[in-house]
């Protein structure tokens, strides 16, 4: 539930340990290099040169990464089981991987060309058999001269109409082909109607094609040509494709045997480029970002003869050098909604992370605004797919999203829109005013929370302006919660909670130290006070923004309420229209139609839009009290570089 804190950590090892020092330091997967420029006085530095002026392994790594492009191979790797004592010779090794990318270029080239030709005989085929029941030749089209003929689609429901519009201008439009979206069409008009007749056309949503005018033949004697020239085509392919994986398959097990020694010593030495070395070369320096927690395991690693120095991240803070984030939340749950904070924007180093806040809100919010036990099953059962499927992330918020729609549904006593349970709490099409109670109050309590987060930010962050004076500081939040309270119980019991006057001089002093906020904070800080151009225009407008802001967010929760109840009107809509149609002749199949294409419009459309909606609420309601994002990720160097 927080950043991990990080610490530089400085490496001195012998030049003959650079490779050995290295793998480590890439295994661990927890370290981020450095250049060591960034953290040491620049007449230290000028003593130090970079180790690594060149990578001895990238000729051979680019040529095994050349074949393995072409044969479309992943062999696999394992740093564990690397031994980089293992005899390589580099040069012997690049001219197998040469030879072997030569004996495979033609045949891989032709495969490139025959696909590209492949597609072009697919798409003239796919437009002759739209034309297939026309008896002329192509190729006369193109000598049209006096009539331009236009080819394209249009949407089926646009047809009639375009037709329609066509009678009274020199359009004459002909349908050769109708599949279940579009309708095929010839235009033909006048050169110089051209411009007229594209604007018609474009109006009803018309897509224009090309016609293949340059093969010869009508519409069936190019389509047998082209089914010919198609399985001919496929049948190079394939053999160009064998010949490939001959040449795999007799180097696999070289392949396979070479590969993580390569790569291992092909990205030990990227990893140099960021050591540095004394002017004797006897002795390599390297500096990195490794989380704390990881610091400790790290240094006992690498062996005693590696002199390993630690500067917690708050000492570096202080050269004002660039600090990664790691986010550390537990537990599955709160690691799957880190992609929704990340969306928005990383935690810098001296900010909280808000990820596990965003979780139980998210969560709450969804449920909330799509309470249904039936289509919170469906969601649940569409999330655990994209979980298994490699979204682990996106499955995961799905799915807890889809828990909190199924709990709320046993609230409101709805499943697929129905009252097949009892109410365990509410009836939100019944219970308006207290559905829209809550809501408010929700977003009042999630708005004040936001407002704590950034008073503790602006204190971690010795920000007095933005903790103590901001509209988000502490000054804001007293003004904002006697607003409210002020006015619930004014609503409520018809009088205010405290004396008037006390109240008048509450709210003035509170606006006067918002508006006055840079000046404080400066004072404060003990700084000279310095007002820049525009100070006071910019203060009074920011002042007025501040106060649009607390009443528009707070009114912004609505919308929780109103997706609440926005779900069962949907459902009482589709259920009426499902009961006019059932006595109709034929009645029971449209209103089964009917019910299930509303059914698929709940589950999906509102699905997504209620997604939308809480991620708008965190984002722009809760997120902008407090979250700045200005963060770095942590990225540590890693043997597979991102798209290997």
């Amino acid at each position: 539930m927080a950043i991990a804190r990080m610490e530089n950590v400085t490496l001195a090892f012998p030049r003959d340990r650079l490779e050995d020092v290295h793998m480590k330091l890439i295994s661990s997967g927890a370290f981020e290099p450095i250049h060591m420029q960034e953290i040491v006085d620049p007449e230290l530095s000028e003593d130090l040169s970079v180790v690594g002026n060149g990578n001895p392994y990238q000729g051979l790594y680019d040529e095994m990464m050349n074949f393995l492009k072409m044969t479309g191979y992943e062999p696999l790797f394992d740093e564990r089981n690397v031994d980089l004592n293992e005899p390589l010779d580099i040069e012997d090794t690049t001219e197998k991987f040469r030879q072997m990318n030569e004996s495979i270029h033609k045949f891989f080239n032709e495969k490139n060309d025959l696909n590209k030709r492949l597609q072009t005989y697919e798409n003239v085929l796919f437009h002759v058999r739209l034309l297939a029941g026309l008896d002329v030749e192509l190729e006369d089209f193109a000598q049209l001269s006096r009539i331009k003929l236009i080819f394209g689609r249009v949407p089926i429901r646009n047809y009639e109409t375009l037709v329609e519009s066509s009678l009274k201008v020199p359009i004459l439009i002909l349908e050769v082909s109708r599949d279940k979206d579009s309708s095929w069409i010839f235009v033909f008009t006048t050169p110089d109607f051209m411009d007229e007749a594209h604007k018609i056309l474009q109006s009803a949503y018309f897509e224009e094609d090309s016609l293949p005018v340059e093969q010869k033949g009508t519409p069936y004697e190019i389509k047998e040509r082209m089914e010919a020239l198609i399985e001919v085509t496929r049948l190079s392919i394939e053999e160009n494709d064998l010949a490939i994986k001959k040449v795999l398959y007799a180097n696999k097990e070289f392949i396979d045997r070479v590969y993580p020694i390569i790569l291992a010593h092909k990205r030990t030495y990227d990893l140099a480029s960021f050591s540095n070395s004394t002017p004797g070369k006897s002795l390599c320096f390297l500096s990195g970002w490794v989380p704390e927690e990881d610091a400790k395991t790290l240094s006992k690693e690498i062996g005693e003869d590696v002199l390993v120095v630690n500067k917690a991240a708050e000492e570096m803070e202080k050269k004002k050098v660039d600090i990664p984030v790691k986010l550390k939340n537990p537990g599955f749950l709160f690691r799957g909604y880190e992609f929704i904070t990340n969306m928005f924007g990383t935690p810098n180093y001296n900010e909280i992370d808000p990820t596990p806040f965003v979780t139980l809100f998210f969560i709450f919010m969804y449920g909330f605004m799509l309470g249904d036990v039936g289509h919170g099953l469906i969601l649940f059962l569409f999330g655990y797919l994209m979980y298994r499927r490699n979204a682990q992330k996106m499955g995961t918020v799905i799915m807890s999203a889809a828990i909190s729609s199924i709990f709320f549904g046993f609230m409101y006593g709805s499943v697929f829109g129905f009252d097949w349970i009892p109410t365990v709490w509410l009836k939100p099409i019944l219970q308006i005013n207290q559905l829209l109670i809550i809501s408010i109050y929700f977003g009042v309590g999630m708005m004040t929370f936001g407002m704590i987060l950034n008073i503790i930010n602006g204190f971690k962050q010795r920000n007095w302006e933005k903790a103590i004076f901001g509209a988000e500081g502490i000054v804001g939040l007293l003004f904002y919660s006697i607003s409210l309270l002020s006015i619930s119980l004014y609503l409520v019991k018809g009088k205010l909670p405290f004396n008037r006057v006390f109240l008048e001089i509450i709210f003035f002093v509170s606006l006067l130290l918002m508006l006055l906020k840079g000046i404080l904070g400066q004072l404060v800080s003990h700084k000279k006070i310095s007002l820049p151009n525009g100070f006071w225009v910019e203060a009074g407008f920011g002042l007025f923004d501040a106060l649009i802001r607390f009443f528009s967010n707070t009114i912004s929760y609505v919308r929780l309420a109103a997706f609440a109840l926005t779900h069962e009107a949907l459902f009482l809509a589709f259920w009426t229209m499902t009961l006019m149609v059932l006595p109709a002749p034929g009645g029971g199949i449209w209103a089964a139609i009917i019910f299930l294409l509303g059914q698929i419009i709940l589950v999906g459309l509102e699905g997504l839009v209620v997604f939308i909606q809480a991620l708008r609420l965190v984002y722009y309601e809760f997120f902008t009290k407090f979250f700045e994002g200005t963060g770095r990720t942590f990225h540590p160097f890693v043997f597979k570089e991102t798209g290997e």
